[in-house]
């Protein structure tokens, strides 16, 4: 086998039982390969990004995609049908690495001694988390069982300080999860900052005048009041009823604002009340020192008095 194939492509731990499809890469073990196929819903090949239908876990480096039978939901290699995994359509020639993945993805208590009914498997998660709670006053963290894509018994199990340790600080020993996002507004905690930006996107508000204009990102206000308070103070918000009622009829500037209102609120008003004063900027340019004048050459304002007191002494 290939040197650079000796470990995971995934979690780099030694490739033992290796996924094979049709292209014949053997990139993944067993259990990132169903984690992908199963959790993820990705099912290419991790080297090629070919589409493989269906994968076998065989710990048989030597073989081929090619050297098993396979018809629909049967394949045989040897004279032996191999075991096959609906949820990953995948076809495991180790048996000792199917159980493991079975294990898994059960619902049994890890913290219950062998032979009692938790241990054999409970129904759901919620079943699953209650027992936990009650039976042993361990915790799940929510948020990673609704969003870490992970078999059941990968999931961390915590006491409720370690919970609120897990939440606010993250992993205890340094790693890289540095704990679940809080938005400050509703004061509840989601899974990732992704996961933050798109609930302040849903449920809170942005200014984009500032986002737009001003470059300002990632910048929220908790709800519109506060929203609205920011553009009577750094925009030109309308003040007309009308408009206070519909939300969001801001403007950048003051011409931007006085000419809104003198096309939509001063069009059914009577004509005397129409006019609507309009500051214009204007910048004055007189022929100053040193400046060229149109005919020619340069001329300033000293040179013309001069011109002009001579002219009058000799008259």
């Amino acid at each position: 086998m290939d040197q650079s194939h000796e470990f995971c492509l995934v979690c780099c731990e030694p490739l033992s039982v290796a996924a094979i499809g049709s292209c014949d890469h053997r990139g993944t073990c067993a259990v990132c390969s169903v984690r992908m196929r199963q959790l993820l819903s990705d099912q290419s090949c991790i080297l090629c990004k070919r589409t493989l239908e269906a994968v076998i876990m065989t710990a048989n480096h030597s073989k081929s995609f090619e050297d098993y039978s396979m018809w629909g939901t049967v394949c045989r290699s040897g004279g032996r049908e191999l075991t096959y995994d609906e949820a990953s359509q995948s076809f495991f020639e180790d048996e000792e690495a199917y159980n493991e993945l079975v294990q898994l993805r059960s619902l049994s208590c890890p913290k219950c001694p062998p032979g009692s009914r938790e241990k054999s498997g409970m129904v759901n998660m919620k079943e699953y988390s209650a027992h936990m709670t009650a039976k042993h006053r361990l915790v799940l963290c929510q948020l990673c069982v609704e969003n870490r894509k992970v078999f059941v018994q990968e999931l961390e199990i915590f006491t409720k300080n370690e919970l609120r340790q897990h939440e606010v600080s993250g992993d205890k020993d340094g790693g890289p999860f540095k704990g679940h996002p809080l938005c400050e507004f509703c004061n509840v905690r989601v899974f990732d900052d992704n996961a933050l930006w798109t609930h302040l996107r849903r449920q809170h508000f942005s200014c984009h005048i500032c986002e737009t204009q001003r470059q300002v990102t990632n910048e929220f206000y908790a709800n519109y009041p506060d929203l609205e308070a920011h553009f009577r103070n750094a925009h030109c918000l309308c003040e007309e009823d009308e408009c206070l009622a519909q939300k969001f009829i801001v403007f950048a500037s003051e011409l931007e604002l006085r000419a809104h209102c003198s096309s939509v609120h001063m069009s059914s008003a009577p004509r005397s009340r129409r006019h609507v004063p309009v500051p214009v900027h204007i910048t004055y340019r007189r022929q100053d020192d040193g400046e060229e004048d149109h005919r020619g050459g340069y001329r300033s304002r000293r040179d013309a008095e001069s011109r002009n007191r001579h002219g009058a002494g000799a008259g």
